[in-house]
C-alpha cells in the first residue's frame, strides 16, 4: 500500500528562504511541491522519506532565487489490486459507495461490484444488504472493508473539457465534477475474501473464528 520512490528534480528556493540552512530550505520546498500531490503512475505523496543529494546552488539572471539539482525519496500511497483496505463509509448514491481512508477519499465502490443481495433504498438514501430475510443497512460513517480492483490515474482535463459541450451535464474539472488525479475502484463482492462490507457485520463471526482457533490450539 505504501511505497518508497526516488525522484530527481530541479528545485527553486525563494529569496525569502535563503536565510535558512540549505537542507532546511530544500526540505521545505520539497514538502510544498510534493506532499498531498499525486504523481502519475506512482501514487499519492504522503511524506518525504529522505534526501539523497543536493547540488551546489546556481542562480539565473534576473532571478533572485537559488536553484538546486536534488535527488530524494518519497513515501507514496498506491494500493495493489486485490489488497483489502479498511475505511469509513463517507457517502453513497444509487451508483455506489464512497469510502474515506482518512488521508485519501477518492475510493469508490460501484454498484456492479456489490453482491446481488444489495439494493438501494431510495427513500433512506442508503444501500441495504438483504441477508437471511433481514435488511442490513450500510450506514454512513461506519467502518467498512473493501477489496481493491483497480487504481486509475486520470489526465488533467483540458480547457475544452472544463468548458464542456452539449453532451456534458457537468463538465470535468469544475466544482460540480471536480478533477480526481487518482481513483481507487474497489469491491465488496468477493466470496474468496470473507469479511468485506461493514466490519460490524462480521464481529461475531471473527470472535467465533478466534474461539475455534483457540480450541484447536489447546487440543494440539
Amino acid at each position: 500500500m505504501f511505497n518508497v520512490c526516488t525522484v530527481e528534480d530541479k528545485l527553486r528556493v525563494k529569496p525569502s528562504e535563503l536565510g535558512k540552512a540549505t537542507v532546511e530550505a530544500v526540505t521545505a520546498e520539497i514538502q510544498r511541491t510534493y506532499i498531498d500531490k499525486v504523481l502519475p503512475k506512482l501514487g499519492l505523496v504522503i511524506t518525504l522519506f529522505d534526501i539523497l543529494h543536493i547540488s551546489e546552488g546556481f542562480v539565473f539572471p534576473s532571478d533572485g532565487g537559488v536553484h538546486f539539482d536534488t535527488k530524494f525519496r518519497l513515501v507514496v500511497f498506491k494500493p495493489f489490486v486485490g489488497q483489502v483496505l479498511l475505511g469509513q463509509l463517507k457517502s453513497c448514491n444509487n451508483k455506489g459507495l464512497k469510502v474515506d481512508l482518512g488521508f485519501f477519499d477518492d475510493l469508490f465502490v460501484p454498484e456492479h461490484n456489490f453482491p446481488a443481495e444489495y439494493w438501494f433504498h431510495s427513500q433512506d438514501g442508503l444501500w441495504v444488504w438483504k441477508y437471511e430475510g433481514n435488511d442490513m443497512y450500510l450506514d454512513l460513517k461506519e467502518s467498512i472493508r473493501v477489496r481493491v480492483m483497480e487504481v486509475r490515474f486520470n489526465p488533467v482535463p483540458t480547457e475544452v473539457e472544463r468548458q464542456g459541450d452539449e453532451s456534458d451535464t457537468i463538465p470535468r474539472g469544475t466544482e460540480g465534477n471536480p478533477f480526481t488525479p487518482m481513483e481507487v475502484i474497489a469491491s465488496v463482492n468477493d466470496d474468496d475474501i470473507p469479511g468485506l462490507g461493514l466490519t460490524s457485520w462480521w464481529e461475531g463471526v471473527e470472535e467465533e473464528a478466534l474461539g475455534q482457533d483457540a480450541v484447536k490450539a489447546e487440543a494440539e
